[in-house]
């Protein structure tokens, strides 16, 4: 194994024995091994030596994992942390990859598992030291052009080389006419083999219709509003493996042309992450619904029951054996609406990427039709104006169906169950739109601020995961949708979904 040096590696465990563990571990292999007990004595060490990478259990003592991690960052952003737990749990993974950790590994640690992380952390962090002095090395060799450059890449040096994201500046007519090292390094191609070529090089014959659709509109846009942005767009790289973008696309004039810079960040990662959430809130919204609805089947069966049990008595006659079969019927119908209903709302997608043509009535319609049986909704006054046309949007089903029913059960959660919720289907500036109206307690700007955040909630322990509104944002995200919101204290809120234009 050649290194250029042999990094030095601080780990930090409030347990004796596993630091002497690791450290054994870890020195054969030729890193130069610091040991730390607790917070205050591990940054010491970080301020005092060149530290390379840091593991550091999550539980200890004083301050946690997660804490050194946010510590190291503001310290040296280039050191990669490794973490390790005993008890791997969702918000705590959450948490790692908001705070940049670069790798999260369970107990027991194999002595495979943790040299393989600390093989990738080095070659992470040379790479960053790598491009951290190839940056300082470009500021300082371009800082007298940059007031006399007109070329684009000068322009937009020192954004394009420490950007994580990809920055791609286009002229009129699509041809790419400068990337930066995200863009190459992301998408596999030399540099040459970009600049010149034209956008649908990135982009996969199923969506190149649709996407240059969409920049033709852009290119077309008369307002003074020169900022455009694309969600979740998906693009391809040489080797044709796809990811997910979101893209902010500037227009802007140099020398009487025009030209376009798209800035587009990687939410790959993200969006596997919101696809875990999303499937965890389904299947909590799931076992909620099912336990609600069975006293509504339990009914049903009874009815049914007790009029057979009537009918198949000796003396029972013509009518009230016609009775037990009318309502044997009623019941049966019924019990087949609400399961239908119910496998509606819980029916697997690709999340968010199979996509139909849907009426928006017809959506919204079966969700109500589910929570008008469940106890969180059945003694509120439900009010639904259908658009008396059809709403079409090309969306998903099943996630729509939860976007829907986190929003309702956060109304009829502001009703206590027992207020008015109005809900309308019909467009707004020619797009489609849900609107969701409570007559419940309202929300200060505080709580708005915060509504969407995940694990955030106003209900008591127990009565609510805090995940609901955080994975209705998510869903919105995916498809465009807009979320607007208008509350006040003890006048209600009304949800304004609105629907981009299809495509």
């Amino acid at each position: 194994m050649t290194r250029e040096k042999n990094p030095n590696v601080l780990i930090i465990d409030d347990e004796a024995e596993i630091r002497t563990a690791l450290e054994r571990v870890i020195s054969r292999e030729g890193y130069h091994v610091f040991l730390a007990e607790d917070f205050e004595s591990a940054m010491t060490i970080v301020r005092d030596h060149a530290v390379d990478i840091v593991i550091s259990d999550i539980l200890m003592g004083g301050k946690d994992g997660i804490e050194v991690a946010r510590e190291i960052k503001k310290y040296n952003s280039n050191i990669p942390v490794i973490l390790i737990t005993g008890n791997p749990q969702l918000h705590t993974a959450e948490e790692a990859l908001r705070n940049r950790v670069f790798d999260y590994i369970s107990k027991p640690v194999s002595r495979q598992n943790i040299l393989a992380a600390l093989e990738n952390a080095r070659k992470e962090k040379e790479d960053r030291d790598r491009k951290s002095k190839k940056i300082i090395k470009a500021v300082r060799e371009k800082t007298h052009f940059a007031q006399q450059s007109k070329d684009l890449n000068y322009r937009n040096s020192l954004i394009l080389e420490t950007t994580g994201d990809c920055v791609i500046t286009l002229d009129e007519d699509l041809l790419i006419r400068g990337a930066n090292e995200a863009t190459v390094r992301n998408f596999g191609y030399d540099e040459n083999e970009i600049v010149g070529q034209k956008i649908t090089l990135l982009i996969s014959d199923e969506n190149t219709g649709a996407y240059l659709e969409r920049i033709a509109h852009l290119m077309s846009r008369k307002s003074d509003h020169n900022i455009a942005r694309l969600h979740n767009a998906e693009l391809i790289s040489r080797s044709g493996e796809k990811f997910n973008f979101d893209i902010s696309v500037c227009r802007y004039e140099l020398n009487g042309k025009t030209y376009y810079t798209g800035i587009a960040r990687d939410i790959t990662q993200k969006n596997i992450i919101s696809e875990k959430l999303i499937d965890a809130e389904r299947r909590a919204f799931l076992t909620t619904i099912a336990s609600s609805i069975g006293h509504e089947i339990n009914n049903a069966l009874t009815a049914i029951q007790g009029f057979i049990e009537v009918a198949r008595l000796p003396d029972a006659d013509e009518p009230i054996k016609d009775k037990a079969i009318s309502v044997t019927w009623n019941q049966i119908t019924k019990l087949k609406n609400l399961t239908f209903n119910l496998l509606q709302l819980g029916k697997p997608g690709d999340s968010g990427r199979d996509k139909e043509d849907l009426d928006l009535n017809e959506v919204v319609e079966s969700v109500i039709e589910v929570f008008r049986k469940t106890t969180r909704l059945k003694y509120c006054e439900i009010v639904f104006d259908r658009s008396p046309e059809k709403t079409a949007v090309h969306s998903n089903a099943d996630q729509l169906s939860l976007l829907f029913s986190n929003i309702f059960l956060n109304s009829a959660d502001a009703t206590e169950n027992k207020g008015r919720i109005e809900i309308s289907v019909g467009e707004k500036n020619h797009h489609p739109m849900v609107k969701i109206r409570d007559n419940g307690v309202g929300m200060s700007k505080d709580i708005l601020n915060k509504i969407f955040q995940p694990y955030f909630t106003t209900k008591k322990t127990g009565q609510g995961t805090g995940l609901g509104m955080f994975v209705a944002k998510e869903i919105a995200d995916v498809f465009g949708i807009r979320i607007e919101i208008d509350s006040e204290p003890e006048k209600g809120t009304e949800f304004r979904l609105v629907f981009p234009d299809k495509l």
